[in-house]
């Protein structure tokens, strides 16, 4: 038994429990009641009882669920009004914890999630609209962004992003290089080294590579910024001064990707053949005018330019998914890094997608 008089855990509790002039915290945590097992029918005697703070509220209603729970009944004694009113006024709401236990439908639960995909394509169509009428026709009526904005931004998604381009486009040139001569050297085909690795770069790895890079470095930068604004409440002090977020947030990061990414592809492209060049200089004993030869006989402009076209529209699906994460974003700092963590994936998804249809609409045999 403690100090207060109060039978603890699974014994009955038979006679009344006379309340303290406070219902405190500190009262609570020595009475032990919210540990008691209900075995009876409680009384709690208010008559002493002036105030009561949220520690006393929230045990009145542990107690009240608990004994329903379990068919006992909670009585509270000569309680006034005011603190009837008081606990009336904080009742704890349980729905959350029904529904979450609720057997739902097997049809039903899919065409919620239907609903759910629905509105999500719905808002992110809704900004890639937005952001090309704000970036292009939009711009004709208002230009809400900082004056310099755009050589800051393509210094900073695309200016930044050379070396590593350059670096992986290179390493890939050069073991991509080694494990095709290796194979092409037992037939004594070694020549035609320099062609496969110019048109693999040009029509196929170039772009994806510079893309998939871009989409972790600068994709995940743009939706950890929008979304580091967006809880900062910086996106709605934007709007509360009559400037459109679109344009003055996304429309430069728009502008600078589109124009760094196909410079960014060229150098992919230069430094993927150039660690072909080296393989075949050191391995296959080419000269350079052989190996310059045969990578200006395999040029085509009609593949340079496709590839140069792709690569545009992975910049457009890099800012939009970025930038559609970015603004979704509810919460505090771990939601900003579940939803970068979300641009990127599907950012990388969406791009091997639409590499995949101008894969099948150019380079597909039947057509």
């Amino acid at each position: 038994m403690h100090k207060t008089g109060l039978y603890m855990s699974s014994m009955n509790v038979t006679s009344p429990v006379t309340l303290p002039e406070r219902l405190s915290r500190e009262w609570v945590e020595q009475s032990g009641l919210q540990h008691s097992v209900p075995q009876s029918t409680l009384v709690l005697d208010f008559g002493r009882t002036a105030a009561i703070d949220s520690s006393g509220i929230a045990l009145v209603h542990l107690l009240n669920s608990r004994y329903a729970r379990r068919g006992q009944k909670l009585i509270l004694k000569n309680i006034s009004d005011e603190l009837q009113n008081t606990l009336k006024r904080w009742k704890v709401a349980p729905e959350a914890a029904v529904v979450s236990h609720r057997k739902i439908n097997f049809f039903a639960g899919m065409g919620d999630r239907a609903l759910v995909v629905y509105d999500e394509i719905s808002k992110a169509l809704s900004m890639l609209v937005e952001t090309i009428y704000w970036g292009t026709i939009g711009l004709m009526y208002r230009r809400d962004f900082r004056r310099g904005v755009l050589g800051e931004q393509m210094y900073l998604l695309g200016f930044n992003a050379i070396t590593i381009v350059v670096l992986l486009s290179f390493v890939i040139g050069v073991i991509l290089s080694i494990q095709t001569a290796m194979q092409l050297r037992q037939f004594g085909a070694d020549l035609y080294l320099v062609a496969m690795i110019t048109w693999s770069m040009i029509r196929e790895l170039s772009p994806l590579m510079t893309a998939i890079i871009l989409a972790g470095r600068s994709g995940s930068a743009t939706t950890a910024e929008i979304a580091t604004m967006v809880v900062q409440e910086e996106v709605d002090a934007i709007k509360t001064m009559g400037l459109n977020h679109i344009q003055f947030i996304v429309v430069p990061k728009f502008w600078a990707i589109s124009l760094t990414m196909p410079v960014l592809f060229v150098l992919s492209i230069a430094a993927g053949i150039f660690g072909c060049f080296v393989i075949s200089l050191f391995y296959l004993d080419f000269t350079p005018a052989i190996f310059i030869n045969e990578v200006r006989k395999n040029i085509v402009l009609v593949d340079f330019l496709i590839s140069g076209a792709k690569t545009v529209v992975f910049s457009w699906l890099i800012i939009w998914v970025g930038a559609y994460y970015g603004f979704r974003v509810r919460g505090g700092a771990e939601e900003v890094g579940k939803e970068t963590t979300a641009s990127v994936v599907t950012a990388i998804f969406m791009i091997i997608i639409v590499d995949a249809l101008f894969t099948f609409l150019y380079d597909n045999p039947l057509m």
